[in-house]
């Protein structure tokens, strides 16, 4: 099993800040992920980037395709048709949107700097409710679409033309689930009212009201999804309690008994989802009995489990993915993939193996079993197809009309089709033909409608097809976007296509004027000369000096494709010239007085280094951003985002904030760093090394010595922290136990256990010693982890510090911790100067899954249970004001 949390995936407020996503679902063949916001926008991404770490960093993957804007409302609901065709969305203005693909889009969103590498078009909207959309599904067949929300109706749909079916009115409150019987006979809706009722979908009547699992139920959530098992067998109602315990209640087919559920969650459960496979033991035969279901579970605990019907426990609980509730949940068609989305405006991604789920059955299987269900749908009149409307107005819709059956069209412009003269369009829906065998995309001139519409719907995607679609969407994407095209200049993912990608006879967009052309790389490299020795300062300082690197002819540096190269004089004559080289073309030259030592460049602006302690800071166009003279040569340099380092040869470290030209950090020094270490006896051993120098992108140094240890400045405290030494390395109980993935703090601790081996004797272990250094040692991990602004870690070494004070019962520093993060309850928090933040979000909102973590134990519930009251009534009293 692999977990990611992709965070590019975002949707966005006006100051650019992460808002909720409240709904995500994902493409029938694997490729793509919807998601709806806060923002009010739409959003597909590619799935590739996602489940792929080796895509994710190929700059020739696109990871957002398209950003659809029609909704002046935030979206709630995201669904894909089961054929994949359309995409419906849910908003609180009211309205259903239904989308479909322009193969004839694309380029950049007006108003951003987002490029739509697909283009999805608004093909109708559906009006008839009078509140907040807060869930939408498709029948299995897609020949029907329901829509729940806040007016407590519930719309059923007509899947081919979009009119109303009918309006069911019977819900006495909020309407906030919806799923279908994957028979066809029934369809279930949850509601605020505390039930689910179950519906005849042939004769429009209520069958069947369940209330008993929900009649405690909070009405806090702002989501009661529910799922129907892909067997037909049973549904799993979320928001529902069995006495004080939440749960998620089963719903059996048969009789509609609601005797079983699945318990664990510590808070609501908001969303249930089956994966769409049924699972069977080998050479079993294909039937209900011996088939099983997987579903996931996600609650306001923030925490995902998944269960499977015939066990008694979760197979896997998936605790702290985020910081706020988890809104949506939904497997990808393959059954392998599971997504889930949150409040805190993040989503992950859990990807399985095949080995992890070997008995999972292919769709044909569930095809059989539910045919013993022997159903026949009573005949329906066939409709007509998604009609064509006239010349829509200027706002893309046609007139608004009433919510009696009729839907309001959105009608494309029509153009005058271009002959391709041979040449084939650029894809991505799949393949070169829109009409693939895979059903995905409208025709290619998107204007008959008809056509569109009445296409005959092909079956679920196989997880081959799955691999093959996505596959070919981005061979398709890298050939128009990444290094092979043929129609001349390389075109990337972030800048517009050119037309002449497009459409045969597009007059071609002059290239900007660069300085130089192609020039010949400098093949062998030679030091010029020595490099310059500092000079000593007055009597007292100290004489300590970092090596320097010498003066070569040439010296280079790569990043993303492009390459920054100093080349120095060598007699003279000759100049002292810098290059910026993109794809073998020269960008941008200067000419500089002095030799350079050290380059360095990202993708906003590059430094070079000069040999008398030169400065040069270049824009990604070769605009001089500064140009300084330090106190010596630089003896290290590093970028990371719009932040500078460098160390000079006198052991003074600077920070630079490029992206605001300020310094980010006073010259300091690291000549204390570097002291000679004092052993058990006494003795000093030779004075270390900087081996390497890193900057964090809110512009925290790190600098690590030989010893081997890893510093960071402490910008409040002006002074060095140590963050990882071989003191934890060598006593910690913790020291073999990997961070979370990808941290900065993570990253730091590999790389210098690989550089230090942990001694077999480390000398008397007196009373205590484990438990100090334990907690000493996830101290000081809390701490880096602030330090380097790494959120993740911090809430993962804050659950295991919590777990640790709960285990071995020490109430005072326990109750310490909770003040810290709960802070005055009966006090203005300023009459304590108390930090009300942390990472960007109220602290207490971090003593929440603090407090739940020290009530799982047993010497310290009595103290977490008595605070978890104290914040209820905080919040309470805040509330009420």
């Amino acid at each position: 099993m692999r977990i990611t949390r992709p965070n590019w995936v975002k949707h966005t407020d006006e100051k650019d800040k992460r808002s909720p996503i409240y709904s995500i679902s994902v493409h029938p063949d694997g490729t793509r992920l919807a998601s709806g916001g806060l923002d009010k926008k739409v959003k597909i991404w590619s799935t590739l980037p996602i489940l792929d770490l080796e895509a994710e960093e190929n700059e020739a993957n696109p990871k957002l395709l398209c950003t659809m804007s029609s909704h002046t409302g935030s979206v709630l609901s995201v669904r894909w048709a089961h054929h994949g065709r359309f995409l419906a969305s849910g908003s609180d203005d009211m309205c259903v949107v239904i989308w479909g693909v322009d193969p004839e889009g694309g380029g950049r969103v007006f108003g951003s700097d987002e490029v739509n590498v697909e283009n999805w078009k608004a093909l109708t909207r559906l009006v008839g409710h009078t509140a907040d959309i807060i869930d939408i599904a498709w029948s299995r067949d897609d020949s029907m679409l329901a829509t729940v929300g806040l007016d407590k109706m519930v719309n059923i749909w007509d899947g081919a033309t979009f009119q109303r079916i009918r309006k069911l009115d019977q819900h006495g409150d909020f309407v906030k689930g919806v799923t279908w019987d994957p028979v066809g006979n029934y369809l279930a809706t949850q509601s605020d009212d505390k039930t689910v009722k179950i519906w005849d979908v042939t004769t429009w009547t209520l069958v069947h009201s369940v209330a008993a699992p929900f009649a405690n139920s909070p009405k806090s959530t702002f989501f009661r999804r529910l799922s129907w098992s892909p067997d037909g067998a049973f549904i799993a109602a979320s928001n529902a309690m069995n006495g004080p315990v939440f749960v998620a209640a089963v719903i059996e087919r048969e009789g509609w008994g609601s005797d079983i559920s699945f318990v664990g969650h510590e808070n609501t459960i908001q969303v249930a989802a089956f994966n769409p496979h049924l699972f069977l033991p080998p050479n079993a035969p294909h039937t209900r009995p011996n088939a099983s279901v997987l579903v996931a579970l996600g609650a306001d605990d923030y925490s995902i489990s998944i269960w499977r019907n015939t066990k008694h426990k979760p197979l896997v609980v998936l605790q702290n993915l985020f910081e706020r509730a988890l809104l949506d949940l939904c497997w990808s068609n393959d059954g392998y993939s599971l997504y889930g989305s949150s409040a805190d405006g993040t989503i992950c991604a859990v990807h399985f193996t095949e080995a992890e789920l070997p008995d999972i059955a292919p769709h044909n299987v569930t095809d059989e079993i539910l045919a013993e269900f022997d159903f026949k749908p009573p005949p329906r009149a066939t409709p007509r197809p998604l009609p064509a409307a006239p010349t829509a107005s200027s706002t893309g819709f046609g007139p608004s009309v009433s919510s009696g059956g009729h839907v309001n069209v959105l009608q494309p412009r029509k153009a005058k089709p271009k002959p391709l003269n041979g040449k084939k369009r650029i894809d991505l829906s799949g393949g070169g033909d829109s009409r693939a065998s895979n059903g995905f995309g409208p025709p290619n001139n998107f204007q008959d409608a008809d056509a569109f519409s009445s296409a005959p719907i092909q079956p679920l995607a196989s997880p081959s097809a799955a691999q093959a679609s996505t596959a070919r969407m981005f061979r398709d994407a890298h050939s128009a976007f990444g290094n092979g095209t043929s129609d001349g200049d390389n075109v990337r993912a972030g800048h517009k296509r050119k037309a002449s990608l497009l459409v045969e006879g597009a007059e071609r967009v002059p290239k900007n004027r660069t300085m130089g052309g192609s020039s010949v790389r400098t093949g062998e490299v030679s030091e010029i000369r020595a490099p310059r020795v500092p000079v000593a300062g007055p009597s007292g300082q100290s004489g300590r000096f970092l090596p320097l690197p010498g003066v070569q002819n040439v010296v280079r540096t790569q990043f993303q494709g492009s390459e920054l190269e100093a080349q120095n004089a060598v007699q003279a004559g000759q100049r002292n010239k810098i290059v910026l080289r993109r794809d073998g073309q020269d960008q941008w030259i200067d000419y500089v007085p002095c030799g350079i030592t050290i380059l360095s460049v990202s993708d906003k602006f590059g430094a070079a280094a000069g040999e008398r302690g030169e400065l040069f800071v270049y824009s990604s166009a070769g605009r001089h951003l500064a140009t300084l003279k330090l106190d010596s040569p630089i003896s290290e340099m590093t970028i990371k985002g719009g932040q500078l380092a460098v160390v000079t040869a006198k052991c003074l470290l600077r920070v630079f904030n490029m992206t605001k030209l300020k310094s980010a950090v006073p010259p300091i020094s690291i000549e204390s760093l570097l002291d000679a270490p004092v052993d058990s006896s006494g003795g000093t051993s030779n004075a270390l090394d900087l081996t390497r120098l890193e900057v964090r992108p809110n512009g925290v140094p790190i600098v690590y010595t030989s010893e081997p240890c890893a510093f960071v400045y402490d910008t409040n405290l002006s002074s060095w922290t140590p963050v990882a030494s071989p003191w934890w390395i060598a006593h910690s109980q913790q020291s073999d136990r990997r961070s979370v993935s990808s941290g900065p703090l993570a990253e730091i601790e590999l790389y210098l256990s690989s550089s230090w081996t942990k001694p077999d004797d480390i000398g008397d272990r007196p009373q205590w010693f484990d438990e100090a250094v334990e907690m000493g040692h996830l101290e000081s991990r809390m701490k880096a982890s602030i330090l380097l602004d790494s959120k993740e870690e911090y809430r993962h070494w804050l659950m295991k510090y919590a777990g640790v004070l709960g285990r071995e019962g020490f109430r005072e520093r326990a109750e310490e911790l909770i003040k810290d993060h709960v802070g005055p309850i009966y006090q203005h928090k300023k009459d304590l100067e108390w930090e009300d933040t942390l990472f960007g979000a109220p602290k207490r909102d971090w003593a929440k899954p603090l407090l739940a973590t020290l009530a799982s134990t047993t010497a310290l519930s009595g103290l977490a249970n008595h605070w978890q009251q104290l914040l209820r009534n905080a919040s309470a009293e805040e509330n009420a004001w």
